[in-house]
């Protein structure tokens, strides 16, 4: 094919076509106005308020937990129920009046109708509502962040025996009206609220934007007419339009609408484009400007988190307190009385130091200070570390990414504005110090891995793993990790085969775990102290009732917990027990005769505290002989244990063995007489000539599995101060732990990272994003897995590099994921603070993940569109604190 060189007047012609297929600037002030009009006429007709008949179709969408419609001869109404609310939407932006025309009519054996409305914070004073139909009206306060009027109104159960609703109160009609005198127009536009308004303005020039430049003359004009039909119908009815535009999609909407007008203005931005691209030309400028983002994103959460609201904020700013002022090094438990206000309770006084001791020089020189300026101070040292973090993070970008690549801005940046990242690290906590030391250990891995061997960079990777160890028990993984970068480090350097380094990694891995882990403990069963601290807590027996295994307890005393063996329940055949009686039964005996303790329940009810019943203590001798307990399950578990203590013994007494076999838990009463008659495996059979489930797994000890040396979970239990071997069984338990992990503490992590604050315990209050969120970092991670698939043929230094540092960010996570584990009883969420240290890792799954999803020459708006959604999020954050500390 002929080809030729494009002349001055071919080019000439092209840039002529192009300027005619973009919108001229008058065009995009026209598509404005009209947007504006079309806002104005909207307003005009914006009511003042919002009054509904309950019984309509059309009320469903403001009535929660309400029944459906009923009528009598005169009335048509609905009955609220218990956990009844009314959705307000974006009304409780402002001071309201509720209008509630209602009657509850009640059994003369029932009690009064009281009733007290609540709404975010606030709370109504009680009344009773009468048996007739009546008006009653409530002055509401501003609550931006808490649409739902709540209903909390005593109910009753109807005379009818198979109706089994709890009925509050019969209501007709509802009538919502603001309490200012501020104009209707005024009012829709707060009902809106700003961030929804523009959302709504940009939606018409968005799409002319994006039609402006399909060629069509008349597209964009249609475009906006429609668009702008849309918004004048949000405009009239701003209620409505919040409720078809909650909170959740504002972010993708504001994303998607500056993309589309990025995309369409893009040929007029050119001039301000070439300058950003001279100041920001290098990858030091961009940098710079992620750094200036950063130090802005601390500021704003150092200031607008109240004092003590981050996570254990008190503990760990006593601890730095103490440091600086208590003239000997601080004890456990030691409370100062000058301080002991900020309910500290030397709770952190057990950590390591590294963090505190850094926060306590500034606090030195602060002397005489009021105790909350001093908390800002200390706050003002995380925040320094807070931009060092992200700082690192570029260097670890700048590693992995050759010049010019947007990874190498992006990454820092991302970070930078993920909301709770952002707030652990403006918090006085040693996470920060964790997540700082371990970055910085990850870029010593990405340095030494990609820029080759040296005794300069082994110190590295060396120096900054101390470092990392020193600040938390979190990240003193850390230390073993060390010697397997370097040994990959030396195979690079020396080009072993991969076989040869992932042979050795696998030789040490085999070692480790054959010298903390031994085989013979029963499957499903779970130790507790110092149980049998000599062997396995199974062995074959001769004299076996069930199988040819039994279970093997030797005496023994921890100074953290009781001792003994326990088998949980499944939560998901708790609530079949639950309220009735439950049989225990099991054959026992011992190495001599004497008297032991009986099975022990261990539970949770609606509170995380640990219960206990206790049942009778027992004679045994050599031989086995079958007994039966029996208990009255609560009516509300959440968990469930059913432990055999270890036998207890004197310091003079001889030693004692306790043995057990059979045993199975069911629901109902049964005798010890005749014992029940299981099948093989124990799960089912016969007792007292009825067909029983037995609710333990592997009652009869034939299965056994991998557990932890009990010298191993001794030592190692004052450094994570939870049993190491409960952590273990648990990983085998994949059965019950399993469903835990996967369907309820992931999906929590991943919502947790983008959207928590304080405690834990401040989020939006749109439900949809404990669903939104984990999906969409889901597909993000979708995205990242194809780039690795489709990099796996180009293997270079930088490609192991990343796998690397991705791979030590999945330990990290799966560390923050799994420290609910045992889960043998109520835990409390999962903190993303625990998986935070791999900031750098996650910050590229997100980036990449989703520059992954756009196509090559779309990338520069599919990079824009994050950081306009980023911030869209941040938006979001700062309301829902404000909204739970302030208003």
């Amino acid at each position: 094919m002929k080809t030729y060189s494009p002349t001055i007047t071919d080019v000439s012609h092209l840039s002529n076509t192009v300027n005619r297929s973009v919108a001229t600037w008058w065009q995009w002030g026209l598509a404005g106005v009209l947007t504006i009009i079309a806002f104005g006429i909207g307003l005009l007709f914006a009511p003042g308020g919002l009054h509904f008949d309950a019984a309509d179709a059309a009320a469903e969408r403001h009535l929660v937990r309400f029944s459906a419609a009923e009528s009598n001869e005169t009335e048509r109404y609905r009955w609220s129920e218990r956990g009844a609310a009314l959705q307000l939407f974006g009304l409780t932006r402002r001071q309201l009046i509720v209008d509630l025309r209602m009657t509850s009519p009640r059994p003369p054996d029932a009690a009064p109708a009281e009733t007290r409305f609540a709404l975010g914070s606030w709370r109504s004073n009680v009344f009773v509502i009468e048996g007739d139909w009546r008006r009653y009206q409530a002055l509401l306060p501003p609550r931006p962040g808490a649409p739902d009027l709540r209903l909390d109104i005593r109910t009753f159960r109807p005379a009818k025996e198979s109706d089994k609703r709890d009925l509050g109160a019969a209501f007709t009609h509802v009538a919502v009206y603001p309490a200012d005198s501020r104009s209707p127009q005024a009012g829709a536009f707060e009902t809106l609220g700003a961030i929804r308004a523009i959302v709504l303005f940009l939606t018409p020039i968005a799409l002319f934007a994006v039609t402006s430049r399909a060629g069509n003359r008349a597209a964009p004009w249609i475009a906006v007419a429609g668009a702008s039909v849309l918004v004048a119908a949000a405009a009239a009815r701003p209620a409505e339009a919040v409720a078809l535009l909650p909170d959740l999609w504002l972010i993708p909407a504001g994303a998607a609408i500056s993309a589309a007008i990025f995309f369409g203005a893009r040929p007029h931005l050119t001039p301000i484009l070439a300058f950003l691209r001279r100041a920001l030309a290098s990858d030091a400028a961009r940098l710079n400007a992620v750094l200036v983002v950063a130090a802005v994103q601390g500021l704003v959460f150092l200031i607008l988190v109240p004092p003590w609201q981050h996570y254990d904020e008190p503990a760990h700013f006593e601890f730095a307190w103490l440091l600086a002022f208590h003239p000997t090094w601080p004890a456990p438990g030691m409370v100062n009385p000058a301080i002991a206000w900020i309910g500290g309770e030397g709770r952190a006084l057990s950590h390591l130091p590294a963090y505190h001791l850094l926060v306590s020089i500034p606090l030195r020189f602060a002397n005489g200070w009021s105790v909350i300026d001093q908390l800002y101070l200390a706050r003002t040292v995380s925040l320094i570390m807070f931009i060092a973090t992200i700082a690192i993070l570029g260097g670890i970008a700048r590693t992995l990414y050759s010049a010019g690549h947007p990874m190498r801005w992006l990454l820092p940046l991302v970070a930078a504005l993920i909301p709770p990242f952002a707030d652990i690290m403006t918090a006085v906590n040693n996470d920060v110090g964790a997540i700082m030391a371990f970055s910085l250990f990850l870029w010593s891995v990405a340095h030494i891995l990609v820029q080759g061997w040296s005794i300069r960079r082994a110190a590295w990777v060396v120096g900054a793993a101390l470092i990392a160890a020193a600040m938390k028990n979190v990240t003193l993984i850390a230390l073993p990790l060390t010697p397997v970068v370097l040994l990959i480090a030396v195979g690079i350097q020396r080009k072993w085969r991969w076989k040869r380094i992932v042979a050795a990694f696998a030789g040490v891995v085999t070692v480790i775990a054959g010298m903390t882990l031994t085989w013979g403990d029963p499957a499903r069963w779970y130790r507790y102290g110092a149980v049998s601290a000599d062997g396995a807590a199974r062995v074959m027996a001769s004299n076996a009732p069930h199988g040819r295994y039994v279970f093997r307890l030797t005496a023994g005393a921890s100074p953290y917990e009781m001792s003994g063996l326990a088998a949980p329940i499944i939560p998901a055949d708790l609530p079949a027990i639950a309220g009735g009686p439950v049989t225990i039964g099991a054959w026992v005996w011992g190495s001599r005769a004497t008297t032991v303790a009986g099975p022990v329940i261990l539970y949770n009810d609606l509170t995380p505290d640990l219960k206990t019943i206790t049942t009778s203590s027992v004679d045994i001798d050599t031989q086995p002989r079958f007994i039966a307990w029996t208990f009255e399950a609560p009516p509300v578990m959440r968990t469930m244990q059913v432990l055999m203590p270890a036998p207890d013994l004197a310091s003079n007494a001889p030693s004692l063995t306790f043995f057990f076999d059979g045993l199975v838990v069911t629901k109902g009463v049964y005798s010890a007489h005749p014992s029940p008659q299981l099948n093989d495996t124990a799960t089912a059979g016969l007792w007292n000539d009825q067909f029983i489930t037995n609710l333990v797994r592997n009652g009869s000890a034939e299965q056994g599995w991998l557990y932890l040396r009990p010298m191993i979970d001794s030592i190692t239990w004052p450094f994570v101060r939870r049993s190491p071997s409960r952590v273990v069984t648990s990983l085998l338990d994949i059965e019950r732990t399993g469903p835990i992990i996967l369907l309820h503490v992931a999906p929590d992590l991943a919502f947790r990272s983008l959207m928590t604050f304080g405690w834990g315990e401040v989020e939006p209050s749109d439900r949809t994003w404990r669903t939104a969120l984990p999906l969409i970092v889901l597909t993000l991670l979708i995205g990242f897995a194809r780039i690795v698939v489709t990099g796996l043929g180009n293997l270079s230094l930088r490609h192991i590099a990343t796998a690397t540092i991705l791979i030590i960010g999945a330990f990290l996570w799966a560390n923050a994921a799994l420290r609910i584990l045992p889960a043998l009883v109520a835990q409390p969420a999962p903190f993303p603070r625990y998986g935070f240290p791999a900031i750098a890792p996650l910050a590229l799954v997100l980036a990449a993940g989703w520059l992954a999803w756009w196509p090559m020459r779309w990338r520069s708006i599919g990079a824009a569109a994050l950081v306009i959604a980023l911030l869209m999020l941040n938006a979001l954050a700062y309301a829902t604190m404000w909204w739970h500390w302030y208003v």
